[in-house]
């Protein structure tokens, strides 16, 4: 007995010695790698720490030291390794507690959440001081993400993102894409392992997309990219970080426009120093109409650290860039926006704005131009743990496109465009449709270069207005779901056209219509599509107006120009009413134009009732025709 209990205190006593010799030689190897630290030998000092290590597995300042110099050199995979060999031995330790919230980092980065969390917690437990208030912050909003993302992957949407095909992604990398309103336009940023950037369109062909060429009057020898396309494809604005002769900047990267005529893009312009800065702008977004730009920037004056800005085109150019505000920016990076086609709906990517990590994507809708509701997260699988970013809609609201990366084994990152089913909750909340043509010279079938302008019928206001193509008169409208308006074209020269569209239930097909002006000569005349009665009534309704204005401006562009106002009904009632009637209505007409200053002298109200139509009246929809007020050059 008493020489089994001598021989267990001989090993303790030797186990005692021993690690009293490996804790000193792993001490005496830390003090090396500090020494070699202070002359920046980082190779050697590393190489002391792995012998430290080597000698004493529970001397944390080593794996501690080792993990941090592996941060620095960016192998981010190693210093996890070793915060995760630290926890096996010292987690206890506060002196190491940056290395709990390094893991929960990681974890997150990963989608392992309920880790993630944990290692967040433990960081908490040791209470960190005043000081690490950001530490502190990061550790909360980890936890309020994995409580968000534990809770909210159990709504999963439907989400079966598929390839645009090996036709449009042949190149190494393709993102950012951009949309036409007709969808059967493609254009994004695409480059292989060792090109610049550059700007590739693609067309849908026959339901297939076709593959893309380079916009070569676009092209240099420098980058360019992230570009953004109007709803009718004539405009475009994408970013350049060479300031050259060619494209001379303000900045690190710097937005600039170019104009398509024909089937020929333009010379690019520099946006100008309202919306250009010494600091970097890039992932722009136009409106429908190419009239409102939102952008990001890292310049100074922002909320966060990227933030979205925005920017009018007013009488040719563009305002001074406004931040979008902290309902839509955080005090992280907000990026890639991306206004749908019906002008209200924003998406954008975030950091800041809770969801699953990293930065993911998120919807919000414009009721006023300073108010945006609150950012929702579109979801699960939509969003996961990874970046999301440059999502883009369709204006049906049917589809989306967006860049997906892929790792391969080699490290190299590949991107490629897919396009996916848009789940209803998704889609943005008003949906739309479009009008497509032609406009023509009436008698001499030459296309014309003509400005549309679309009116909001019952708030008179201007929702867009775009010009058709100078060589081939083609013009292209966004029209949203559940809206009613009013439509002129006009030009100089010639009488303007006034058309009508009731949005409500008319579904989101696209629609072609060519537009046909006629010059103003006497015996022209037009229908005011857009003046309005109450039945059997003469005054007029408020929206009217819009077309009020129009036939205002008209008059006041062509002052020698004198005009019939001609009043028409359907059969129904007296031939003595219908004709009292509509002499009544084209007269409320006439008294409008002289309450604002048009001489008497050049107007003339004629009511012709019944006597003339131009449908049939045994149906509603010709009575309705029928029921119209002409304006006729004298």
């Amino acid at each position: 007995m008493r020489k089994s209990i001598l021989i267990y205190l001989c090993f303790v006593l030797g186990m005692s010695m021993s690690f009293g010799q490996n804790r000193g030689k792993a001490q005496k190897n830390y003090m090396k790698a500090e020494e070699a630290i202070q002359q920046r030998q980082i190779g050697e000092a590393k190489i002391f720490l792995e012998k430290s290590i080597a000698a004493d597995t529970t001397f944390g300042d080593s794996f501690y030291l080792l993990a941090y110099l592996n941060i620095l050199e960016r192998d981010y995979q190693k210093s996890r390794a070793l915060y995760k060999r630290l926890m096996l031995c010292c987690n206890k330790e506060p002196k190491f507690a940056l290395a709990h919230l390094s893991l929960a980092q990681y974890e997150w980065s990963e989608g392992n959440y309920a880790k993630a969390k944990q290692f967040c917690l433990s960081y908490l437990d040791f209470r960190p001081s005043s000081k690490e208030y950001k530490e502190k912050r990061i550790a909360n909003k980890i936890i309020a993400s994995c409580d968000y993302a534990m809770a909210n992957m159990q709504h999963e949407l439907p989400y079966s993102p598929v390839s645009l095909g090996d036709s449009v992604n042949k190149l190494d990398q393709q993102y950012f894409p951009a949309i036409t309103a007709t969808g059967n336009e493609l254009y994004f940023t695409a480059r292989t392992y060792k090109s610049d950037e550059n700007i590739y369109r693609s067309e849908k062909i026959d339901g297939e997309w076709a593959s893309p060429e380079i916009v070569r009057e676009l092209s240099t020898k420098f980058n360019e990219g992230t570009c953004t396309i109007s709803a009718d494809g004539s405009f475009m604005i994408f970013t350049s970080c060479e300031s050259t002769r060619e494209l001379p900047g303000y900045g690190s990267c710097d937005l600039f426009m170019a104009k398509k005529v024909g089937d020929h893009w333009l010379k690019p312009k520099n946006l100008g120093p309202h919306i250009n800065s010494r600091d970097w702008e890039s992932q722009p977004s136009l409106s429908a109409d190419g009239r409102t730009l939102y952008f990001v920037s890292d310049r100074k004056g922002g909320i966060g650290k990227k933030d979205i800005w925005v920017s009018h085109l007013v009488d040719g150019a563009w305002t001074t860039a406004k931040n979008l505000g902290d309902v839509v920016n955080t005090m992280e990076d907000d990026i890639s926006p991306y206004i749908h086609s019906n002008g209200k709906t924003l998406y954008f990517s975030s950091e800041g704005h809770l969801g699953f990590g990293g930065l993911d994507i998120f919807k919000t809708d414009q009721k006023s131009p300073a108010l945006w509701t609150k950012p929702v997260n579109i979801g699960y699988p939509l969003n996961d743990h990874r970046d999301q970013v440059s999502l883009i809609v369709s204006a049906d609201g049917s589809k989306g496109y967006f860049s997906k990366e892929i790792l391969a084994p080699d490290g190299k990152r590949s991107s490629k465009i897919v396009t996916f089913d848009v789940p209803e909750e998704v889609q943005p909340d008003a949906l739309s449709s479009y009008l497509e043509g032609v406009v023509y010279d009436a008698v001499t079938k030459a296309p014309l270069k003509a400005e549309l302008e679309l009116k909001r019928l019952e708030s008179d206001e201007t929702e867009s207005r775009v010009m058709s193509d100078s060589e081939s008169g083609k013009y292209l409208i966004v029209l949203n779901q559940d809206e009613e308006y009013a439509l002129f074209i006009s030009r100089p020269g010639y009488l303007y056209q006034s058309l009508t569209f009731d949005m409500h239930n008319a579904g989101v097909d696209g629609k072609t219509l060519d537009i046909f002006l006629e010059r103003i000569e006497k015996g022209t005349n037009i229908t005011l599509n857009n003046i309005f009665f109450e039945s059997n009534k003469y005054q007029l309704k408020n929206k009217s107006a819009a077309e009020l204005e129009q036939i205002l401006e008209f008059m006041k562009r062509n002052p020698d120009v004198a005009v019939e106002i001609a009043g028409h009904t359907d059969n129904i009632g007296t031939i003595e009413y219908n004709k009292d009637l509509s002499q009544k209505r084209a007269q409320a007409v006439v008294n409008y134009l002289i309450s604002n200053d048009i001489n008497a002298s050049r107007l003339k109200a004629i009511g012709y009732g019944e006597s003339q139509p131009i449908s049939s009246n045994k149906t509603e929809e010709g009575r309705q025709e029928n029921r119209r007020i002409e304006f006729i050059i004298l």
